[in-house]
C-alpha cells in the first residue's frame, strides 16, 4: 500500500513538473488558415477549424484539463441549475499554464481579427469545461442581456475518439438562420460570432473543452 501510496505521489510530481515547464507551443498562423474563408465567416458568423495545434500541444492541454480541480458552474445570476447548465468549470490563469500558453495563441487570433476586421478586440478570457454524462446546456448567447463586451466566442475541444452517438454537439444558429450541427472532436476550434444562440446536447460520456471569448472592454481588476 506505502509503495502504491509513493509512486502516485512521484507520477503527481512528475506531472506538475512537467506542466509548469516553458512552452514554445500553440503557434498557429492564423492567417493561412483563415484568409480564404474570412468572407464565409462573415456571412455565416460560424466558422469550424480542424487539427488547429500540434498533437504535442492538444496533448498537453488534454492531461491540464484533466489534473486542475472544477467547480460548477452558474447562470448570469449565479445560481446552479443543471437541467439548464450541467458542466463544471475552471477559469483560466497562472495556475493553468498549459492553458495561458493556449490564450496566448488565442491572443494572436484576436489580433488577426483585428487587423481583417476591425472588431476591437482588447482582451480574452477562457475557461475549462467537463460536462458529465447526462448533461449539456441549452440554448443562450453569450452576452448577457443588455450587453456586447464579447465579440467573438471560440470553443476548442479536447475529446479523442468522439463518436456521433456519443452526443454532446454544439447546435449554433448562424446569421441566415441554419442551424449548424458540430461534434466535439479533439483539436477542432469553433469560431462564431458572440450573439449567435448556441447550444450543448446532452453527452453520454465525459465532454472536456475550453470555452473561449474575445472581448472589447478593458479588464476589471
Amino acid at each position: 500500500m506505502a509503495a502504491a501510496f509513493d509512486t502516485a505521489i512521484i507520477i503527481k510530481v512528475m506531472m506538475v513538473d512537467a506542466l509548469s515547464m516553458p512552452k514554445k507551443g500553440f503557434r498557429v498562423d492564423w492567417s493561412g488558415l483563415i484568409d480564404d474563408r474570412l468572407d464565409t465567416f462573415l456571412e455565416m458568423g460560424v466558422l469550424v477549424l480542424d487539427d488547429v495545434f500540434d498533437h504535442q500541444d492538444v496533448l498537453l492541454l488534454q492531461k491540464e484539463s484533466g489534473f486542475i480541480e472544477y467547480k460548477a458552474a452558474t447562470l448570469t445570476q449565479g445560481e446552479r441549475r443543471q437541467s439548464i447548465r450541467g458542466d463544471d468549470i475552471r477559469w483560466i490563469d497562472e495556475d493553468c499554464p498549459i492553458g495561458m500558453d493556449y490564450l496566448d495563441s488565442i491572443m494572436s487570433l484576436a489580433e488577426y481579427f483585428n487587423q481583417a476586421l476591425y472588431a476591437g478586440i482588447r482582451r480574452s478570457e477562457a475557461h475549462y469545461a467537463c460536462y458529465p454524462a447526462g448533461f449539456g446546456y441549452q440554448w443562450h448567447v453569450d452576452n448577457p442581456k443588455g450587453r456586447d463586451d464579447r465579440v467573438i466566442s471560440a470553443v476548442f475541444y479536447l475529446n479523442d475518439d468522439w463518436q456521433t452517438t456519443d452526443g454532446g454537439e454544439i447546435l449554433v444558429i448562424d446569421k441566415t438562420g441554419k442551424q449548424q450541427k458540430l461534434q466535439p472532436k479533439a483539436n477542432r476550434l469553433v469560431i462564431f460570432d458572440s450573439n449567435l444562440k448556441h447550444q450543448v446536447n446532452i453527452t453520454h460520456r465525459y465532454r472536456f473543452s475550453i470555452a473561449t471569448w474575445m472581448r472589447k472592454d478593458d479588464r476589471i481588476l
